[in-house]
């Protein structure tokens, strides 16, 4: 248990030169002198390196023989030696927070190499600063919330089936909930899956004991032994209605809507088929064909229990299902009833769809019954399908000898969808060589922007659809339309590589739609308090590197949620969501470091601004005695950004360890200390892509004026208007804020409220006359270090042209 010390600051001061680098550019012993002469300092060291071996030993001894109760450390390589030193002292019985590192090599000596009186200048401020920032350093500690090992996972397509199936194996409760009658998703009813060619239903079964099942590479669903795993519970025809709750401990309400058969009595022996005397559009299989009101969608799906369809029965006043039901299994009187599951976990797997293609008119989709989408094909190239496997034309049953493939039906295009929804090419080439395999004297055509095969063997399919003589039209079609005498269809499209307009002849058009997010997207995202993205999909916490995360802890994406997706992809972002899940839950508890908002009550006024501007909802409003409302914040939700504090109109709201106290003893310290005539600039930079920007200008060794002093705060959006302006009252000419790229913030909004504070500063500095270009706002990464020096060298020839400033604080 580390010690939080709270008496009078007793500050150890460690000076690493790096194997004696730094000592050649900066001046130690004038460090040390000055560093003498701060109050609170109670111990200086001077070493090769602290971050470990002898040298850490140091700072461990000091600790322990109670002579330093904070711990500054300036160090070469800070990202590394962070980790270190806070372990180390943690150990030791202080607590990790009581520490602050700083990197005298990458901001001071190297960028300012050729000017070594400047950079020692530099050197003192920032130690001056650090000193000045460890004296309020206050210990934090870690807070265990409970967090139940169990998990919903909601879709039953083979995104979700495997990620419920990896959850199970690994020993957690788990409920899989699907809309749908039956599990299976789009993938059930795409008959073949590229890049194996094998059946789209099937997924790899579990690993865990189930009798009878071997464990092979994959299954088909119905042969699986998911429905026999004791930990997994499914339920069909159910569909979320509300969450409540906190990560580890959600409250998840569900609809489960009647089947109006009892799942443990049927046995799927048909008589109720035999007798039913309604025969409804079958949507499962495109409409192609009818089925009765009470079915099952094909043979291989799960459950293998009989589902009726209620827009279609007519219920009590037939009933005969009931009479021929050898098991009394079908209840018509059955009524929907809401389930609740309290899971620590959950995971969103709801797919996409197809969109709806009779938005383009100029394709006639909805006036030509022979003008058919890919899965609508796809059921028809199916055995199990409406045609038993014959490519026909709907409108006459006969069979499509001439058929044309459109690709990019409503994708790439700023009309519709703009992106590229990525597997619609290779189902088309997939589908087209499942035609010409079946009919081998088939005419196909595919009139494409682009193909696009970029997959593992998914160049083999263009390869060998070229080599079956199916032809390939680069256009994309202008119209499709009816020619009555000759009673096909006509493709309309210019070949951009013929340079040539062509009339296609088709008994069959088959559009390559785009696919959209699934039904309900929406309202699912504001149930869960989850972002979307621009085209409607699920938003990740990070596309590149946590692509099966969200904002929200113990919410996790996979499949299609996020956006299209081949079943490899699919399955591979399943294992990863149930990896992160299991990653979640497996202690059965969560350890939270407490770097979070705290409120004043006798400040926080009503404005309800702050849970408004959370991007992780941890800040809710609660009543006082005195009708008003006071913020209170969510220690578990709440990830320390400072969001909250910068946009706080009474300054209510502070963040542990990141006060505005601390913030300000920084930024006087860094502007206090000078011993040149050039005029200081304070550059105030994220801890995440601004801050990093200028590691990386100094680690390549870029110069940039020793004038610009350097201070790190958890993300720019922390920073108050009233902040900026006190920088110029302590002496700053200028004041650069850096953060992250807009689109790439580390907390969503921190870098644009960032911009918007510099704005309204620019305002009141303009007013109490101070030049605005004083003030500048960068969004930068980590690779423009060189960005980072020009904007520096700009910023001190701008000021300096400028001439020297009138301090606010002398009008």
């Amino acid at each position: 248990m580390s010690v939080c010390n709270m008496e009078q600051p007793k500050v150890g001061v460690f000076l690493s030169d790096c194997g004696k680098q730094l000592s050649e550019i900066l001046d130690f012993d004038a460090l040390i002198d000055f560093v003498k002469g701060v109050p609170n300092v109670s111990l200086i060291a001077r070493g090769s390196e602290f971050w470990r071996g002898k040298g850490l030993q140091t700072i461990v001894d000091a600790v322990k023989s109670g002579k330093i109760n904070r711990v500054v450390v300036a160090e070469s390589i800070t990202k590394i030696s962070d980790v270190n030193i806070a372990q180390a002292v943690e150990d030791a019985g202080l607590n990790s927070y009581l520490v602050e590192v700083l990197d005298l090599k990458d901001h001071c000596a190297w960028p300012h190499r050729n000017a070594p009186k400047e950079a020692t200048e530099k050197a003192k401020a920032m130690l001056l600063s650090a000193i000045e920032r460890a004296k309020l350093l206050e210990p934090i500690e870690k807070l265990e919330f409970p967090a139940l090992k169990s998990a919903l996972v909601i879709g039953g397509g083979i995104g979700g089936m495997q990620t419920a199936v990896d959850l199970a194996d690994l020993g957690f409760e788990v409920n899989l909930i699907e809309k749908a009658a039956f599990l299976g998703g789009l993938a059930a009813r795409a008959g073949r899956f590229f890049p194996t060619d094998d059946c789209a239903i099937c997924i790899q079964p579990p690993s865990c004991d189930v009798k009878t099942i071997t464990h092979t590479s994959r299954k088909c669903v119905y042969r699986s032994g998911l429905s026999e795993v004791p930990n997994l519970n499914i339920l069909t025809n159910a569909q979320v209605v509300a969450v409540d709750g906190v990560p580890g401990n959600y409250k998840v309400t569900v609809e489960k809507k009647p089947r109006y058969v009892d799942v443990d009595k049927c046995v799927a022996c048909d008589k109720c088929v035999s007798v039913c005397p309604v025969e409804t559009p079958d949507e499962y299989n495109a409409n192609l064909k009818n089925r009765k009101a009470i079915y099952i969608n094909v043979p291989a799906v799960h459950p293998q229990i009989y589902a009726i369809d209620e827009d279609a029965c007519k219920f009590n006043e037939c009933a005969k299902c009931v009479s021929a039901c050898p098991t009394n299994a079908i209840d018509l009187d059955q009524k929907p009833e809401q389930v609740t599951f309290n899971v620590g976990s959950i995971v969103v797997a709801t797919g996409f769809k197809e969109f709806d293609s009779s938005a383009i008119k100029e394709y006639h989709y909805d006036d030509y019954p022979d003008v058919v989408t890919n899965l609508e094909l796809a059921r028809m190239i199916d055995g199990f399908g409406p045609t038993g496997g014959e490519i026909v034309r709907p409108s006459d049953g006969k069979p499509a000898k001439k058929i044309v493939f459109v690709q990019c039906a409503g994708s790439r295009d700023r009309r519709y969808n703009p992106y590229c929804s990525g597997i619609c090419c290779m189902i088309s080439l997939k589908n087209a060589s499942l035609v010409k395999e079946a009919n081998p004297d088939a005419e196909v055509s595919i009139c494409y922007i682009d193909i696009r095969t970029t997959g593992r063997e998914h160049e083999y399919y263009y390869e060998r659809a070229r080599d079956m003589g199916i032809k390939f039209v680069k256009g994309r079609p202008t119209e499709i339309y009816a020619d009555e005498e000759k009673g096909k269809l006509i493709v309309d499209v210019e070949d951009a590589l013929l340079k040539r307009f062509l009339d296609l002849e088709a008994d069959l058009v088959v559009l390559a739609t785009s696919m959209v997010p699934a039904e309900g997207t929406a309202e699912l995202a504001e149930m869960l308090d989850i972002d979307l993205e621009a085209d409607g999909f699920f938003k990740e916490y990070n596309a590149k590197l946590r692509p099966t995360e969200t904002k929200q802890k113990g919410i996790f994406l996979c499949g299609g949620a996020t956006f299209p997706k081949d079943a490899p992809t699919a399955s591979l972002h399943a294992h990863s969501a149930a990896l992160k899940a299991a990653k979640f839950l497996n202690s059965g508890k969560i350890v939270k470091d407490l770097r979070t908002a705290f409120v004043n009550d006798e400040y926080c006024g009503d404005c309800e601004v702050c849970p408004v501007m959370c991007p992780f909802g941890a800040i809710t409003l609660e009543p006082t005695t005195d009708d008003h409302f006071v913020a209170r914040v969510n220690d578990l939700l709440c990830e320390g950004c400072g969001v909250c504090v910068g946009t706080c109109p009474l300054n209510a709201i502070e963040l542990r360890n990141s006060k505005s106290d601390q913030l300000k003893a920084q930024m006087n310290a860094l502007l206090s200390v000078n011993g040149t005539s050039k005029p200081l600039v304070l550059a105030i930079c994220c801890q995440e892509c601004g801050h990093t920007a200028v590691d990386s200008s100094g680690m390549a060794k870029m110069e940039y004026p020793a004038n610009v002093r350097i201070i790190k705060v958890p993300c720019a959006g922390i920073v108050r208007v009233n902040q900026i302006l006190d920088a110029f009252k302590a002496g700053a000419q200028g004041v650069m804020l850096v953060g992250c790229k807009t689109d790439g913030c580390h907390y969503e909004v921190g870098s644009e409220q960032a911009e918007k504070k510099a704005d309204s500063a620019k305002v009141l500095l303009k007013e109490y006359g101070i030049e605005p270009e004083r003030l500048e706002m960068l969004k930068m990464v980590y690779i423009e270090g060189a960005q980072f020096a020009e904007a520096a060298t700009k910023m001190t020839e701008r000021i300096t042209k400028l001439g020297q400033l009138k301090l606010l604080g002398d009008s």
